[in-house]
This record gives structure tokens, sequence and C-alpha cells, in this order.
């Protein structure tokens, strides 16, 4: 039996500017679609000047989260991903009026420096400015700030002050961002013909909702932990960047900065007790890692590293994971894993390298040396992700599909909105015989892809199947009930779309 499974992206597809552009317009215009998705669209001409509900945020937020999910340029690496997660969820956990909320943090892979929210609590950043970040403080900042900005609601309030934006208006920009994450080259006239009407209207209110954000970001990252002066210091390493640039950062572009900003933030954090906030080994591993995705085609990089290992001057943990990182993309896997082995016997317990040592056995063909202490770790964290994950990997690789089934199996419900986890259970019940189920996990890998048509047809595959799961059957009626519902939804919105364009 074929899987119809997609191939996560790990490369990017759009250049730089493309994808900035696209995803600046879907942070100050983007959250607009409230409009286009709902049953109740004002008539034309009329201005988009009516409260959103949370209910109404978070379905507008589904559907753009769907397409970034489907796009080419959305970061897949699982240790990537699991850190930004936990590095958000923790803000979360310090912020009492984000309790209650679904927040997914997710990055983008592109060079440049950029964070936005979207409705519905989804949070995007760059890879670049995790990269371009000096502690692990200063990327807390960013992803407070934004967190701010979802709980405060300023998506739904800077909506309500768009009096001079008409649904027209708005209509076209969501059409050609979606567009162009698809298509970028035919994608850019529509968005540059829609976005300039739109721009200044928002551009006070944004600079209002930025400072609330500071405020409120200052807050969480005290009571996360963090040390509250490196929003400042973030704040400065902006402005010293756009001096030496022609164009500033993206985000300045979406989120305006001044002296006075910069001073307000330092006043408020002398308003709090100062925590010297240490940097955790996974936050200098993920910069490594999201460096060695970028340099993994750089000879000159490896080659100066290559050099310094040999001169035994590799001192940092940063630089020695980014070296053993290239040496397994080079193929040199077996000095890859002396690299990572010695990392992890001075970070024993350390998942993110173990992780990686688990990767880079697998690419030597040697997974099974390190089972036992994928298994040993396990027990110790039997909830781990990153774990769960490489054990069920080198069980498939041993041939050991049905012990991997059971064991993701087991943590599928909290990792329902993870695709490389749904990706993974899905070859595993292929492997393992169980067409239906493979079925079933395969409809909603697609689904969070925004592939609705596909993964239809997967539900009813899995619906005309034999499980010997008793619920089966009314789980896989209920899935695909509400994707029949999903796609008589996305065709009553392109035919009122159709209706507008004609008027």
């Amino acid at each position: 039996m074929t899987i119809l499974l997609k191939p996560l992206p790990y490369k990017r597809q759009l250049s730089r500017f493309k994808t900035s552009l696209c995803l600046s317009l879907i942070l100050t215009l983007g959250l607009s679609t409230t409009f286009a998705a709902s049953n109740d669209l004002p008539k034309l001409g009329e201005t988009a000047g009516s409260t959103l509900s949370v209910a109404e945020e978070q379905m507008i937020g589904d559907q753009i989260m769907s397409q970034i999910r489907h796009s080419q340029f959305l970061m897949q690496d699982p240790l990537v991903t699991d850190y930004i997660q936990q590095l958000g969820h923790k803000l979360v956990a310090a912020n009492p009026d984000a309790l209650g909320r679904l927040f997914q943090f997710f990055v983008i892979q592109e060079d440049s420096i950029n964070a936005f929210a979207l409705p519905g609590g989804y949070i995007g950043i760059h890879s670049g400015l995790v990269t371009a970040s000096k502690s692990e403080s200063e990327l807390a900042s960013v992803l407070g700030h934004e967190v701010a900005h979802v709980t405060q609601r300023h998506l739904a309030r800077r909506l309500e002050q768009q009096d001079k934006i008409s649904i027209p208006t708005i209509l076209g920009v969501i059409a050609s961002v979606i567009v162009a994450t698809q298509d970028p080259e035919a994608g850019m006239a529509g968005v540059a013909a829609t976005q300039a009407a739109a721009n200044q209207s928002i551009i006070t209110h944004t600079r209002d909702n930025e400072k609330e954000a500071d405020r409120i970001g200052i807050t969480m990252l005290s009571s996360a932990g963090f040390d509250v002066r490196a929003a400042a210091d973030f704040f400065e390493t902006m402005q010293q960047v756009s001096r030496y640039t022609l164009k500033p950062p993206e985000i300045l572009l979406t989120h305006p900065l001044s002296r006075n900003r910069i001073a307000a933030a330092r006043e408020r954090a002398e308003l709090y007790p100062h925590i010297d906030h240490k940097n955790s080994v996974d936050y200098h591993l993920v910069k490594a890692r999201i460096k060695s995705i970028e340099l993994a085609n750089n000879n000159d990089s490896f080659r100066v590293l290559q050099r310094k290992h040999q001169a035994q001057q590799l001192n940092s943990i940063e630089e020695r994971y980014l070296y053993a990182e290239l040496l397994k993309k080079n193929g040199k896997t077996q000095e890859a894993i002396e690299v990572l082995q010695s990392l992890y016997n001075i970070y024993p317990d350390n998942h993110l390298l173990l992780f990686s040592l688990a990767e880079t056995h697998r690419a030597n063909n040697s997974g099974a040396a390190v089972l036992p202490e994928l298994q040993k770790q396990l027990e110790k964290t039997p909830g781990s992700t990153k774990l769960i994950l490489a054990t069920a990997q080198v069980y498939l690789d041993n041939k050991q599909a049905e012990d991997a089934e059971k064991l993701l199996l087991r943590y599928a419900d909290v990792n329902r909105y993870n695709p490389n986890y749904l990706y993974l259970l899905a070859e595993t019940q292929a492997q393992a015989g169980h067409t239906p189920e493979m079925h079933e996990t395969t409809g909603q890998y697609l689904l969070l892809l925004g592939d609705l048509r596909t993964a239809k047809k997967h539900f009813e595959l899995a619906l005309n199947g034999t499980s010997e799961d008793p619920y089966a059957q009314t789980r896989i009626q209920a899935r695909l009930d509400d994707v029949n519902f999903r796609i008589r939804e996305f065709l009553a919105e392109n035919s009122r779309r159709s209706r507008f364009s004609l008027n």
C-alpha cells in the first residue's frame, strides 16, 4: 500500500524578499481574513469595523496556519520546533491572560530578523532572529512581546480601528498572500496593488499596541525567570543593525522602534529584580543547528571548523555541535558520532544531543548502538517528544514497526498538531500492516497541511477498512464529517469572493 504522504519540506523555496514580504503582510493585514471566512460578511463598501470574537480569531488563525504548513518555508526540524515551543509555553505559563488559550510557536526558515503573531495564538519567528539573538532572554523577550499581542487582542482591536480599509481591499490582500505562499511570482503583483492603501491607516495604532506589548512582555519575562533587561538590549541590537544597512531588519517594518521606546523599556526593567538568567544548553544547540542548515553547502565554513577541530580550538558548545552537524551533512558520520558522543558525555541526559546522536547513528547504519540509551532516558522522561521520535525511528530501522507504533500511539493525542509526529506514525502503521489506521493518520497529517480533498480520501479509505479498534468507525466518521464541513465552507467562501470581485 502506498502512503500518499507529502515529504516534509526542509529547504526554503522562496527568496528572502518574497518570504518576508508575505509574512509581514499576513501580520499587518492578513488578520483581517475573518471577513473572508465568516458566514456574515459585511456588504461591499462597508468598513471592517466590527468586533471579532475569540472563536472567530481562532478560526482565521487556523486557516492561515494551514496555508503556512502547506507552504515551503515552514521549518519542520523537530529539535528547533520543540525548543521554540517549550520556550514559548514557558512564557505563556507566566501570563495569566494567556492561560486557557491554545498557543503554537513555529519557525520560518529565513535568515532575516522578524517575528509575528497571527490570530488564534499562532506565533512565528524567523530563524535569522534566533541566530541574531545574543542570549536566551533576548529571544524570550521577542516571543513574550508577540504573546502579549495575542492576549491583548491587538489583532481584533487594530481591525476595529481600520475604518479606512474596505472589505475589497482586505480580501485583495488575503488572496494575494495566500497565492504568494504557493506561487510567489503570481502573488506579488496583487500584494503590491493592495498594500499601499492600507498601511498608513494602521501605523499609529500599531505604535500604541507596541507600547502595551512591551509593558506586558517585560512583566512576562520577569515572571518566567528571564533577564528583563534583554528586551531593551534586543532593541539596541536592532537599531545598530539598521544603521549599517540600506534596508532595516524586517521586524522594524512591522514593529516601529524609537529612542523613546528603548528608554521606556530600560526604565520599566528597573522596576523588576535583575535576574542573571543563564542560557540553556539547548539554546546554544538550537542556534548551532539552525546555522548548520544555512551552512550545509558552505565548504569554506566547514573547512574553517575542521582546522579549528584539528588544532583543538573548538571551545564553545555551539561550534562543536555545528561542526558535528556539518560532518554529518558531508557524509562523515563516524567522525560526527565521536564529536557528539564527547558532547553527550559532558551533558548527560540532554535530550537534544541524544536525538542528534541517534540521528547520526541512523545515518551511519548503527542505530541499534544508541537504542539502550534512548530506552533508558525514555524511562526517566516518558513524554519527551524528541526521545519518542528518535526511538521510534530506530525501531523502524530495526524492522520493529509494532514497537514503534505502540510507542507513538501512547502519546499521539498530545502530539496531534505535530506534523513530524503524525508523518512518522503513518509510516510505522504502514510498515506494521495496519492500513486503515495508516489512512486515518495520513488524513490527520494532510488536514494539518490544509490539503482537505486528499485528507477526505484517506478518511474514506480508513472508514471502509477493518480495524481492531471498536471506536474507529465512530471516530473516523466524525473526522470525515468535519473535513466535509470545511470543504463546504471553503467552496462557499470562494463563491462569496467571486461575487465581491464581480461587483
